[in-house]
């Protein structure tokens, strides 16, 4: 066995010993259990490219055997492991932005809250994926030796070229960028709109159609350039419900109606599910026909529908709760006759 052989064999073992205390190293830091928030972020972001931070270490050591393995020194073996090399350097870092693209949620979120909110973590991913995308293509092309001016230029002519064979497929695409940086609504939203019959939750926003979840579980795929010329009502965005329920007395209570409003309006006040930032009211509003029309007006707090629901039932059985307190009793519709003589 030739002397430089064993000395580079000592120095693969050595390489192959660092290689497994990496590789180890890694999996001990991604594994660690921290208690507060603000040190566990590091951990998070380590498991978030735990993938390829695995792999170079052994990428590492091929490439260390390689370059210095006793009598593979040819020309063209050089060549091509330079190739390798530089394919491996320019896809790598690719790798470890588009993990972070993947998990971009959950980046944010161990953040802070305040993060998470102020920023949108759809528009952050799809941005930097698109850019990988671009820039690794580019980044290839010249690994390959195409020259990066003619590439450019030839994508100026082939953009042209597309945007006259695919207008309709970019206007989803600028349309899906403008949602996910305007914001209208996000992944999970209820929403609504007057102009065409779109009305569900959001399940997800792409870049060139979103998809919709009917209340009857049935998904619409909505093309994106159509939200650019129509109106959106985001639901799920309310800060409050109104609610406004009409009520009728009998003439008889004509009297008691004072003390019937005063006592509702008081307890709407003491009710917690009633917004105290918007004005609320139990007013008699006219005289109908057969009755005294009443009307009392809320802003509930509860914004989903079986939430807002169930105060709604709270407040109109406490109207009626008052009502009976009071003395005084709900219309319904009657008929007086006058005659001028006995009825036979």
């Amino acid at each position: 066995m030739k002397p430089e052989f064993i000395s580079f064999y000592y120095h693969l073992v050595i390489a192959f010993v660092l290689a497994v205390a990496f590789f180890y190293g890694i999996k001990w830091l991604a594994s660690i259990k921290w208690k507060d928030n603000l040190s566990a972020f590091w951990p998070l972001v380590i498991n978030i490219v735990r993938r390829p931070l695995l792999t170079i270490p052994w990428v590492l050591f091929f490439l260390y055997s390689a370059h210095f393995w006793p009598g593979l020194e040819g020309v063209a073996f050089n060549d091509t492991l330079n190739l390798i090399q530089k394919i491996i350097f320019t896809i790598y870092p690719a790798w470890f932005i588009w993990e972070v693209s993947l998990n971009m949620q959950a980046l944010l979120g161990g953040m802070g809250e305040q993060w998470r909110k102020r920023l949108s973590h759809s528009v952050i991913a799809r941005s930097l994926q698109l850019v990988i995308v671009i820039s690794t293509l580019l980044s290839l092309a010249q690994v390959f030796g195409y020259s990066l001016s003619t590439l450019l230029a030839f994508g100026g002519i082939g953009g042209i070229i597309l945007g006259l064979a695919a207008k309709d497929w970019l206007a989803n695409f600028f349309g899906g960028l403008m949602l996910m940086l305007d914001r209208p609504f996000a992944e999970g939203d209820w929403v609504r709109s007057p102009d065409r019959s779109i009305e569900g939750h959001v399940e997800k926003v792409g870049w060139r159609l979103t998809k919709i979840r009917t209340f009857d579980r049935r998904p619409i795929y909505v093309p994106n350039s159509i939200f650019t010329g129509i109106v959106v009502e985001n639901a799920t965005r309310m800060k409050n419900r109104r609610m406004v329920e009409n009520f009728t007395l009998r003439y008889e209570d004509l009297g008691k109606i004072p003390r019937v409003l005063s006592q509702i309006d008081e307890a709407l006040k003491e009710l917690s599910e009633v917004d105290d930032r918007e004005p609320h009211y139990a007013v008699f509003i006219r005289y109908d026909d057969s009755a005294l029309l009443c009307q009392v007006r809320a802003h509930i707090t509860r914004t989903d529908r079986v939430g807002f629901l169930k105060a709604q039932e709270a407040i109109l059985l406490l109207i009626a709760r008052i009502v009976d307190e009071e003395g005084a009793s709900f219309a319904y519709p009657t008929r007086r006759i006058l005659s001028d003589g006995p009825i036979t």
